[in-house]
């Protein structure tokens, strides 16, 4: 079934190919990748070695260590050049060194399923007890307001104190107001955002810089949540919890950069890219796993498949996307010189699920720039693009972005990777062959494609990028992480 599936996919963008007399004569060879990476693609396999043998990959943790290793020593004996580590510097490493314990006391004892937060510190000696006061706005108005209620108190944060009345608030100004609470003096922190069957799901507070907030933050799951909501209703909740972390500062991390040589010597690229990093939860198959794979699977299949686009290949696996964007960050500020000579950046942050097409952030010269290659992609599913802003700043395109790179996101429907992604869930047996061959598929002939067109794609200027993101509704979290000192 599952051959017969292929071939027919392989007939379908055979024949959208054939059907264009006047398509690009590089066309064969964007069919030709695709499908390479449909039926022979290492997607699959990267994936599992990641997920399985290597495991989660806390940024700047031994197994994160172990997994760039892994990436150098595949992407070497594949043949590619210039492989290489690039190092930058994380605040703050957190890896827990005890299991997180958690318990009701009042209006009567009962275990709560909790796991620290991400980037917490450890509690103090015999753990953190007070009442709970459900902070129900994140804003300084209203900290300040029940400054009394707070003082003394572990405060829950559920989605709505999170996401607020008028939509998604700003992430500096988030990162502000929890570390308000611990100034007016917050005993400790409960994330209510987690997922049914009591299961955890981390966010990490981090300031989005790498950074350990003071206060003690731990991440509940939905029915202890909906629980202690309830009983706050009838009169006062008292809880406590304990848990040990481990945090380093001042710690070296690694990139992962790998080429294949274009076959014009102008210095122009292509970078095709995810983050290696996971949170501890799970295995990190989803998130990232799925992308990072992607990103040695098409290195794999160029390699494979004898193929010489004009412009060079770049293969960026990113580290600390999960504290803030800080690997890629890094990337575009040490590589801020060459910006103008990318042609585009590509990148996988949407798990493994069959694709719909591409994230392209409001800018209808990128839709035009697909449209080549438009009936392969439609053969695939994949021929749609989306403007939605949501994500704009939420993974590793975002650094190219505001520089004025075309900037691609792989779309999926995400329905089961918000399911599993950032918790326990988040295992190699998950994903689907099949559909993450496809994702990798369109990723790898939409990247060769504009690496092999004639002529680049327009890079944006600075007013530019404010206009195109004000269009799609980020502008003001752009400005707001750029105050925070995050761009």
């Amino acid at each position: 079934m599952r051959t017969h599936v292929i071939a027919g996919f392989l007939l379908c963008i055979s024949t959208a190919a054939a059907q264009q007399p006047s398509a690009p004569s590089h066309q064969s060879s964007v069919v030709k990748l695709g499908g390479y990476l449909m039926v022979a693609g290492k997607a699959y396999e990267y994936d599992r070695e990641l997920a399985d043998e290597i495991g989660p990959r806390l940024t700047g943790s031994a197994n994160y260590e172990k997994a760039t290793d892994w990436a150098v020593a595949e992407f070497t004996r594949l043949g590619l050049t210039n492989v290489h580590k690039e190092t930058w510097e994380i605040p703050a490493t957190w890896e827990p060194e005890t299991l997180a314990t958690a318990r009701m006391i009042l209006p009567h004892e009962q275990r709560l399923h909790l796991e620290s937060e991400g980037w917490s510190p450890s509690t103090p000696a015999g753990g953190v007890r007070g009442n709970v006061y459900w902070l129900q706005t994140l804003s300084a108005d209203s900290i300040h307001a029940n400054a009394d209620k707070i003082k003394g108190a572990i405060v829950l944060v559920d989605e709505a104190t999170l996401i607020g009345k008028d939509g998604p608030p700003l992430f500096g100004k988030i990162f502000d107001n929890l570390h308000l609470l611990g100034t007016v003096g917050a005993k400790g922190l409960i994330f209510g955002l987690g997922a049914v069957n009591n299961v955890p799901s981390l966010i990490g507070n981090t300031a989005f810089k790498g950074t350990v907030d003071p206060l003690p933050s731990g991440n509940l799951g939905l029915e202890d949540t909906l629980l202690l909501k309830r009983l706050l209703a009838e009169g006062p909740v008292e809880v406590e919890f304990s848990f040990r972390n481990r945090v380093r500062t001042h710690v070296p991390v690694n990139n992962v950069v790998a080429e294949i040589a274009g076959s014009e010597a102008n210095g122009e690229y292509v970078v095709i890219g995810g983050h290696l990093d996971s949170w501890q939860l799970g295995t990190g198959a989803q998130d990232n796993g799925t992308g990072a794979a992607t990103v040695m699977a098409i290195a794999q299949a160029v390699k494979a498949s004898g193929l010489t686009p004009r412009r060079t290949l770049r293969f960026v696996l990113f580290g600390g996307e999960e504290e803030g964007l800080l690997g890629s960050l890094a990337y575009a500020r040490t590589h801020v010189g060459e910006m103008a000579k990318c042609a585009g950046v590509f990148v996988t942050d949407s798990g493994g699920e069959a694709p719909l097409g591409w994230y392209v952030f409001g800018r209808e010269d990128e839709k035009q720039t697909l449209t080549p290659i438009h009936p392969l992609l439609a053969a695939l599913g994949a021929g749609e693009t989306t403007d939605e802003g949501k994500y704009t700043f939420e993974t590793d395109e975002a650094p190219f972005l505001v520089h004025g790179v075309p900037s691609f996101v792989l779309w999926t429907p995400m329905t089961k990777y918000d399911q599993l992604h950032h918790k326990p869930s988040d295992t190699f047996d998950k994903v689907n062959e099949r559909d993450l061959n496809l994702g990798a598929a369109v990723v790898g002939m939409t990247a060769y494609a504009v690496a092999d067109a004639p002529a680049m794609g327009t890079h944006l200027t600075e007013p530019q990028v404010q206009e195109q993101l004000n269009g799609i509704k980020a502008l003001a979290q752009y400005q707001d992480m750029g105050a925070h000192g995050m761009f």
